[in-house]
């Protein structure tokens, strides 16, 4: 199997059913840590101006499920979700010829759940000759277990499991592209816990080495 890096030329995202509910059925991850992961997938998608298709469940906001969390709408506020009942999104038209228009071949992918919302397109994009890379901490399972079967049967099938910090990488290449690489870093900031904790040590050390000895607190 060949492997081309993304870029903000060769790839567009479909974002499949982010809903505030569903957050709550995930059992390999925790609700709060796959916000946190979806929003930062999403804020690259953003930076890199990747195009984007949202879906979500038939009745949407006024369903059970609640809707898209909006943080995500936000950061596309021109991109109208496309509100769905059919259970493999790459079935429905409307979200098929969204992807089509955009002339790509590379999916990013990411939704909840991997096994069966997320999973089930892939796995037929995959098999319609497109490169899927489903974003695996920004989609969540129901359990452990299903997290694992989930991973054998994508890869399987063709799909290449990822996360959302290898994604950032991808598309960014390079840290000599300024363009993007400030963004990225402020998405570190923002998203990744360790990044954060790190920059205010640097910082610290930078503020004392500008202090006269002995006035250090």
């Amino acid at each position: 199997m060949s492997y081309e890096m993304l870029d903000g030329d060769n790839a567009c995202a479909l974002l499949v059913d982010h809903q505030a509910g569903l957050m709550l059925f995930t059992g390999d991850i925790d609700p709060v840590h796959l916000k946190n992961n979806s929003i930062a997938l999403a804020k690259v998608l953003k930076l890199h101006n990747i195009p984007v298709v949202l879906t979500a469940a038939a009745m949407g906001p006024m369903g059970p499920l609640g809707p898209i969390i909006p943080e995500i709408r936000e950061l596309f506020p021109d991109v109208e979700p496309i509100y769905r009942t059919k259970i493999n999104s790459w079935h429905d038209e409307r979200i098929r010829g969204a992807i089509e228009a955009t002339g790509r071949k590379k999916v990013i992918a990411a939704g909840i759940t991997a096994d069966f919302c997320i999973g089930i397109p892939a796995k037929t994009m995959a098999d319609a000759g497109y490169d899927v890379r489903l974003v695996m901490d920004a989609s969540g399972n129901y359990s452990e277990m299903v997290l694992h079967a989930s991973i054998a049967n994508l890869t399987q099938a063709g799909v290449k499991v990822s996360n959302w910090l290898s994604v950032a990488c991808e598309l960014q290449q390079d840290w000599a592209i300024e363009r993007t690489a400030k963004g990225l870093l402020e998405i570190y900031q923002q998203h990744l816990p360790q990044w954060g904790m790190l920059e205010i040590t640097q910082n610290t050390w930078k503020s004392m080495q500008n202090q006269p000895a002995g006035t250090a607190k």
